[in-house]
């Protein structure tokens, strides 16, 4: 989560440095599509949270029975 949030925040800069150079039409439009990501994230977090506090902590799989190995094939014994 951290890092997603870091991530934004560098988009962000880089986006408000365009602006600097660019007009306040590409800005908007910067804006909408971090708000539009931002709002993605904030669901996924809640759809997280909600599913944690539900299941309670997550348990391993069961893994299927292994299959028993075949024994190993003996040497023939040498003749006297």
């Amino acid at each position: 989560m951290e890092a997603a949030l870091r991530k934004a925040d560098a988009t962000l800069g880089r986006v408000l440095a365009k602006a600097r150079t660019g007009g306040a039409s590409a800005l908007r439009q910067q804006i909408k599509g971090l708000q539009a990501g931002l709002k993605k994230l904030s669901a996924g977090l809640e759809q997280m949270e909600t599913k944690k506090a539900t299941t309670g902590p997550a348990k391993r799989a069961e893994r299927p029975a292994a299959a028993p190995k075949p024994a190993r094939a003996r040497k023939p014994k040498k003749a006297a």
